[in-house]
């Protein structure tokens, strides 16, 4: 969960500097604030002036509609008295472009004319549009006790991208991938308020949003629902109810429930665990349910030595790596989590190196050339992504059997990365109209976690450039280097269906990009061998002489 600070002017401050060997060269950015560093509070906007105009009225209706403090309080003062208990503005959350445009239409009727960039639906999913869209609203407004107060009015609220930024928070909501053994997130977003448990709960029973529902599962049966409408926090214990639909789940899907449950939850200032009953009664279950995919936390680089760890080039290579790197001549390179396994590309396909109990074996996998992008996933399963998008996406197995992925796209693939749980794929797709996109897919497995094909997901629209290198931070975000109509390397951090955030731009072009060891921290490989870190809103050259890089999967 990200924390935000609700402040109309928000104070930057400097985050911590994660420690690397060997510091080169430092580029500096902006400074900004770390979000877990934030405290969330609100601000208290005016309500009515007195015998202020039907569209005075509408106007701050709107502007008070940014705070929810105390179930939008303020904003509820605007509304006549009977109106006020049914206005619901958890419905819906307009992201407006530009200013608004009031017209009155008859003495009851005020028209608001409005450009939305982005949408927030009642479960919190987040749907950016790729143009802006016009929206009218339309405000009954009536008289009460001689005043003007909006009698009709739709249930929603809006917000503009910098107010939205900081009375809105991520909430990743948890499901499971095809084996049942690992979480998959589903952005939502939300303000956090005391309800803020209760629609997180009910995003989670509604179900995934309709791009990820193809990949993933919930153990939590159809139909469950809260019996109280509520979560409540007692002593940091969110008290969760469920409905008796819940008794359906057999013994490991209630293990799975509760671990859904828990990683919702547990992200939540002031919780810190969580009991779940169905009509009252405790549920006593073990633990043992699906869990959070770890984060990578080594990266290896290819050398003209062999694949060494990054943070001690100069060190013995891994065996068989110098004979790899003399008779070979690879280029992009891979590495299993326990570094049994090196795979890697060439000019006639893709190879891989096994270490078994001191013997080091290199067999060809693939005649598979071109290809841009080679990842194992948590299975240990290797995946080959060709740069021309319409060809088939290339997996080997641990035995090495050969499974092609049909793929949705024409045009070229630039960049592409499997998420840590394996179940989302990010690739970058320029089409033939050298129009470029993201497309975050699902891998559809089967119950032993072997992929069976690859669907179309999400499309996100980059903003600055062409996406040429992708890397997943966090498991809910993704890190892009664009190139920009200037030349020049742009460096962003998309949502998975959220907003987009500017990092400081990179010193050189880059080619590559991996997630590294902290959070925050990125692994930026230039097109002259050059590795960059960035952390503390910094660029810091730390290595040189490096063909490609690779986190442990």
């Amino acid at each position: 969960m990200i924390k935000k600070a609700f402040l109309l002017i928000a104070s930057l401050v400097l985050a911590g500097c994660a420690s690397i060997p060997t510091q080169l060269d430092i580029q500096s950015g902006p400074d900004i604030a770390p979000e877990d560093q934030k405290e969330f509070a609100y601000y208290t906007p005016s309500g009515p002036s007195f015998d202020a105009t039907s569209q005075e009225i509408v106007s701050g209706f709107l502007a008070a509609g940014t705070s929810p403090l105390n179930d939008y309080a303020v904003a509820r003062e605007f509304l006549s008295d009977d109106f006020a208990q049914r206005w619901n503005p958890e419905n819906q959350t307009l992201i407006r472009a530009g200013a608004p445009v009031f017209r009155q239409a008859g003495e009851s009727l005020v028209v608001v004319e409005l450009s939305a960039g982005a949408r927030i639906d009642d479960q919190g999913r987040y749907e950016d549009s790729v143009e802006l869209s016009t929206t009218n609203l339309r405000f009954r407004v009536a008289m009460q006790d001689g005043q003007w107060r909006i009698s009709s009015a739709p249930n929603l609220t809006v917000v503009t991208p910098p107010v939205f930024s900081v009375v809105f928070n991520a909430f990743p909501v948890y499901f499971l991938d095809s084996s049942m053994e690992s979480l998959v997130p589903d952005l939502r977003w939300f303000p956090t308020k005391t309800s803020t448990p209760t629609r997180l709960v009910n995003a989670l029973l509604a179900g995934p949003s309709a791009w990820l529902s193809s990949g993933v599962k919930s153990a939590i049966p159809e139909g469950t629902q809260l019996t109280i409408s509520a979560v409540r926090i007692l002593n940091r214990v969110a008290q969760v109810d469920l409905d008796a639909d819940a008794l359906a789940a057999g013994q490991q899907d209630r293990r799975n429930m509760l671990g859904q449950l828990r990683s919702t939850l547990l992200q939540l200032p002031g919780v810190d665990d969580i009991s779940l009953s169905v009509n009252g009664a405790f549920q006593d279950i073990a633990p043992g349910g699906a869990e959070l995919t770890d984060e990578m936390s080594l990266s290896y680089v290819l050398t003209p030595t062999g694949v060494e760890p990054l943070t001690s080039i100069g060190s013995m290579p891994l065996s068989g790596t110098q004979a790899m790197v003399a008779n070979y001549n690879p280029e992009l390179m891979a590495i299993t989590d326990n570094g049994d396994r090196v795979a890697f590309t060439t000019a006639e396909g893709v190879f891989e190196l096994t270490n078994q109990s001191l013997a080091v074996e290199i067999i060809q996998l693939s005649s598979l050339i071109d290809v841009i992008a080679l990842d194992y996933d948590k299975s240990g399963s290797l995946w080959a992504f060709p740069a021309d998008a319409s060809l088939s996406v290339e997996v080997y197995d641990q035995t090495t059997v050969v499974r092609t992925l049909a793929s949705p796209f024409l045009g070229v693939r630039l960049a592409a990365a499997i998420a840590p749980e394996g179940t989302r794929i990010v690739q970058s797709i320029q089409t033939d109209d050298a129009d470029s996109f993201l497309d975050v897919g699902v891998v559809l497995r089967d119950a032993n976690s072997i992929p069976l094909s690859l669907n179309e997901g999400l499309r996100i629209q980059p903003v600055l450039g062409t996406p040429i290198a992708v890397s997943w931070q966090e498991m809910a975000s993704i890190r892009v280097l664009e190139t920009t109509a200037s030349g020049l390397t742009a460096f962003s951090e998309y949502s998975v269906s959220g907003p987009r955030t500017q990092l400081p731009m990179p010193p050189t072009i880059g080619i590559e990009l991996h997630a590294a060891a902290s959070a925050t921290s990125s692994y930026m490989l230039s097109e002259v061998g050059e590795v960059w870190l960035f952390s503390a809103n910094s660029w810091r050259r730390i290595e040189t002489g490096v063909t490609s890089i690779s986190p442990l999967r």
